[in-house]
């Protein structure tokens, strides 16, 4: 360049020297996008004339020597404006002759001898103003050349998603990048040595221009999200930044390709891409039928799970029969209509047979003819369970003393119809041995744990099948125990102790096929499982330890779903629980204000009934709504429905308007929350924009239609699918 430049001079000089005739040239130059009206004028410099750069309001008259050269090429290199008052200057090849008046209009010089050549204009640009400092322009030469395409640098990777209309809205020598960053520190303007190198009259290299360097905007760092489900995001911590809009935001300006300066390599803004969500299959079922609706109340079904509190003189109705010694425990027989159990408010027994003409009082072992109790504390064969065997022949009853009372027939009892031997019809099936000095503990070898007390009686739900569950809490050890027992007419069956399998939970499959196991297993993890009937070949269904949450009194249902009990903690927590499925996600809400007192299952294990303290519970199982019932026990009203709900579906309903596993986009900012309702947690957050997809619904609650959903970052939970009657998802 810096030849080439001395080359030009030395021939100028020798043109000047013969007095010839300089040809014409005619300099055509590209306008340049403007924003602002500012009409400015190309001005052409001498060589020794000083540069104004920020001169508004001057105009320049170039009086060129005439003389006959060769026409060169002449170049016209950017500048970069600062302001609306810079303007673009291009000057072609300077001769010592060439001066600048500041005051004179530019007017073409005119040609007497050489008509042949172009005549040299200088056209005004129309109203250039300000442009933003990234616009570029290119080399404008006399000749017919194309101008070479310039392709973007290979580093600049736009990381954004472009939408289809962007890809049209300019012609590749109009754009470089789909993406220009949203700030950067603009080119300085030049010096004396690049104004020199510009002008053709330096032989001294210049320093390159500085290179800019885009300032680089990070995302959003959403550390909360506190999204109500009828609309609106709100957010509870976060940084905010350019890419919070959706991604149809405009794009920013397009840059020229820049010449005269280092290749540059912009930063771009990180844009916030939504990925799509990786499917668990496990998730993913075939559609489901719809739902139907059923009603939830006291009937035969679920009247044995509830401590009721009907006292002496007050009415207990059940089957058109009405018991006027009140009621504490009622358990109607699971194959007659007409047979039942129940215990008063002292806890003395009451049974009627399958056939028999009336209820009778229990007078048999622990009891004896006669036996009367005034109250529970004053009770030593205080009943606290019932339980009929599943073909509706025998039950169990569970003695619990109160402290200070006889304790020697603390345990389970049998009661089956035989009344053959001295010892019929009742027989101890396990002795508990509480605490050091209980007289039960004199009539008991304990086997592999010296304290228990039973605390849950289960027999098998298969009719025939007389094995009897029971769960035990070992008192010395802070944790429970499962054992197996068997109906046994045999007044020494209950001297030798079972064998304690310690996991803390168990409940019999719907098939009386293995059992499923929930709590700490022997070695103190937390998991959800599965063992066969003699307490063996454990199968791990969820690790909850792994989680960081509790489970506990899990149980399979009917349709092969497993449900428990669970929450965030260890065991010795006293939190309120709530319904979880086997992997570990939250069918409910808190059921009470603490950790259960009791527990009972409906045996269809449609529901299950919490105590606490002197609250009772009810969980749907489908819905995971929870009832307060306490003050329905108080008068139940068998075969009623007292509250009820839509069941929560399992999968996608069929024929409903989306499909299993199908990814959805968000149209609006949602919540994610534990449940179908707006009662539940919020456990998550969605932009407009983001994908989910479907794993259940839909479900119609508060207004809202609910889908469950899995997100991209793996979040399990509902989201309103529908608010007003408008769409928040659509497919992606």
């Amino acid at each position: 360049m810096v030849g080439r430049c001395l080359a030009y001079a030395i021939l100028a000089t020798l043109i000047c020297a013969c007095n010839l005739q300089r040809p014409q040239v005619t300099l055509t130059l590209v306008p340049i996008e403007t924003r602002t009206p500012q009409a400015t004028a190309i001005v052409a410099f001498p060589t020794e004339t000083p540069i104004v750069f920020n001169a508004p309001t001057s105009t320049a008259t170039a009086t060129h020597t005439q003389g006959p050269i060769p026409s060169p090429t002449l170049e016209a290199t950017p500048a970069e404006i600062e302001d609306d008052s810079q303007t673009a200057t291009v000057m072609p090849s300077p001769s010592p002759t060439d001066t600048a008046d500041s005051t004179e209009t530019p007017t073409p010089v005119p040609t007497a001898s050489d008509t042949s050549m172009p005549t040299l204009t200088n056209t005004v640009l129309p109203s250039p103003t300000r442009i933003l400092p990234r616009t570029l322009m290119p080399t404008v030469t006399d000749s017919a050349t194309p101008e070479p395409e310039i392709a973007p640098s290979q580093t600049e990777q736009p990381d954004r998603i472009t939408r289809p209309d962007e890809a049209t809205a300019a012609s590749p020598t109009e754009r470089i990048s789909e993406d220009i960053p949203p700030s950067f520190t603009p080119l300085p303007t030049y010096d004396q040595t690049e104004v020199a190198r510009l002008l053709a009259t330096s032989t001294s290299r210049p320093t390159a221009p500085a290179t800019w360097t885009a300032v680089s905007t990070l995302p959003p760092t959403i550390l909360g999200m506190a999204v109500r489900a009828d609309a609106t995001a709100v957010r509870a911590t976060a940084t905010q930044g350019p890419d919070d809009s959706t991604l149809n935001a405009e794009l920013p300006a397009t840059a020229l390709p820049q010449l005269g300066a280092a290749t540059l390599t912009p930063t771009f803004t990180p844009t916030r891409i939504q990925p799509t969500v990786a499917v668990r299959q496990e998730l993913i079922i075939e559609p489901i039928d719809p739902p139907v609706f059923q009603t939830t109340g006291f009937n035969p079904i679920s009247a044995s799970v509830y401590q009721y509190g009907v006292n002496q003189g007050q009415v207990f109705d059940y089957e058109g029969m009405q018991f006027g010694g009140g009621v504490a425990l009622f358990a109607p027989n699971p194959v007659s209509v007409d047979s039942f159990l129940r215990t008063d408010q002292a806890g003395l027994l009451f049974y009627r047979a399958i056939g028999a003409a009336g209820e009778t009082q229990m007078k048999y072992s622990p009891f004896f003819d006669g036996y009367h109790a005034v109250s529970s504390i004053t009770n030593k064969n205080r009943v606290v369970e019932i339980d009929w065997s599943a073909d509706g022949r025998q039950f169990s009853f569970r003695v619990d003393p109160p402290a200070g009372q006889d304790n020697a027939g603390a345990g389970v009892w049998l009661w089956q119809p035989e009344l053959v031997l001295p010892t019929d019809p009742t027989y101890p099936l396990i002795r508990d041995c509480v605490a050091s000095g209980y007289i039960s503990c004199q009539l008991v070898r304990p086997s592999n744990a010296q304290l228990w007390k039973t605390v849950d009686v289960q027999w098998s739900p298969v009719a025939g099948r007389n094995d009897i569950l029971l769960t035990v809490e070992l008192t010395a050890e802070s944790r429970q125990a499962l054992a197996m027992v068997q109906p046994v007419r045999d007044a020494k069956y209950a001297e030798n102790a079972p064998t304690f399998l310690r996991y803390d939970y168990g409940y019999w499959n719907p098939n009386g096929n293995g059992i499923v196991v929930s709590g700490r297993r022997p070695d103190g993890r937390v998991i959800i499982g599965q063992v066969d009937n003699q307490f063996g070949a454990e199968q791990l269904l969820y690790d909850a330890s792994a989680a960081g949450l509790w489970m506990q009194d899990a149980v399979r249902r009917p349709n092969g779903q497993i449900v428990a009990l669970g929450r965030p903690g260890g065991p010795h927590d006293n939190g309120a629980v709530a319904l979880y499925n086997q992997f570990g996600q939250l069918i409910s809400g808190p059921i009470g204000f603490a950790a259960p007192d009791a527990v009972e299952w409906y045996p269809d294990r449609s529901a299950v009934v919490v105590t606490v303290g002197d609250r009772q519970y009810t969980a749907n199982a489908d819905s995971g709504i929870v009832v307060d019932t306490t003050d329905l026990t108080r008068n139940p009203s068998f075969g009623a429905g007292v509250f009820g709900a839509a069941p929560l579906p399992s999968g996608v309903i069929r024929g409903s308007e989306f499909y299993p596993g199908q990814q959805l986009r968000t149209l609006q900012n949602l919540n994610v929350r534990e449940g179908p309702s707006t009662d539940t947690q919020i456990i998550g957050g969605l932009f407009s924009g983001d994908y989910v997809a479907v794993i259940a619904g839909p479900h119609e609650a508060d207004g809202y239609r609910w889908w469950r959903v899995q997100t991209a970052n793996n979040v399990l939970g509902w989201i309103a699918g529908a608010i007003g009657g408008r769409p928040t998802i659509a497919p992606g």
